[in-house]
């Protein structure tokens, strides 16, 4: 008799917010062969979700989301090209800022560790069962839309213009700025389950996949005279302008609380 209370409670609302806090690991498909994806990266995410029940099985699930990403690449030295960029302190420049000042370093590129921040914008149709006792059962299907708050990279490789450029340093919190795309969006799915532990309020956990159809980095012009990419390949001194290019797939789980 409780149980049945419990869930009529939940079940009769109309409007379900609260918190979500989420992890998983992402998967780079590059766009190009000059750079290649360096293993998983891995995703956390917590913001507020808020689920509209049309009725008791039908509803939608938005809220606002901070994901906070970790993208890792590597150079792929294609034919004994060597990826480098000029920067100035913490600052990449773009090829046409960097070529010919005499303040700018050169770096040769191994690997690189993207960290971007994205304030995600979920739109999911919320299909569920009705309560068995003190659980129900769902899926989800819809975008994630997110939109570029930050981002810092930890690049690996040499300074070429060191007293020492044979040797390995690690570059971190360079900026490099318009590299990643200000707008990325996902379709998706998850299933899950809701557990009415209390009057209201249910906890949450779904597990969920995302494919990633817009590109993660921004479109550049590739040509050496007017070139507003950071990277260029250097392959015994004929160099080509490049930006990296990829989409990207992500494996979420989340734990939220509703009330």
């Amino acid at each position: 008799m409780l149980s049945s209370v419990h869930a009529q409670d939940a079940a009769d609302k109309k409007i379900q917010a609260g918190l979500v806090l989420g992890s998983g690991i992402n998967f780079q498909k590059m766009g190009t062969k000059k750079m290649e994806s360096n293993g998983v990266g891995f995703d956390w995410t917590f913001g507020t979700n808020v689920m509209i029940n049309f009725t008791e099985t039908i509803g939608l699930t938005t809220g606002l989301e901070f994901d906070f990403e970790n993208l890792k690449y590597k150079s792929a030295q294609l034919n004994g090209e060597e990826m480098k960029y000029y920067f100035l302190d913490s600052d990449i420049l773009s090829y046409k800022d960097g070529v010919g000042n005499a303040s700018a370093s050169v770096f040769s590129l191994d690997s690189r560790n993207q960290k971007a921040v994205y304030l995600t914008v979920p739109t999911m149709f919320t299909f569920k069962t009705s309560f068995f006792g003190f659980w129900r059962y769902f899926a989800k299907f819809g975008l994630r839309n997110s939109f570029l708050m930050t981002s810092k990279t930890e690049d690996t490789g040499r300074d070429l213009s060191s007293a020492n450029p044979s040797a390995s340093v690690t570059m971190e919190g360079m900026k490099s700025s318009g590299d990643l795309f200000f707008f990325k969006s996902a379709v998706g799915g998850t299933l899950g389950a809701e557990w009415n532990f209390s009057g209201s309020t249910s906890l949450v956990v779904e597990a969920g996949y995302y494919y990633g159809f817009t590109p993660l980095h921004t479109p550049k012009n590739t040509d050496v005279d007017n070139a507003k990419n950071s990277l260029f390949a250097d392959q015994a001194g004929t160099l080509t302008m490049f930006n990296n290019k990829a989409t990207q797939n992500q494996v979420m789980l989340k734990v939220s609380i509703l009330f």
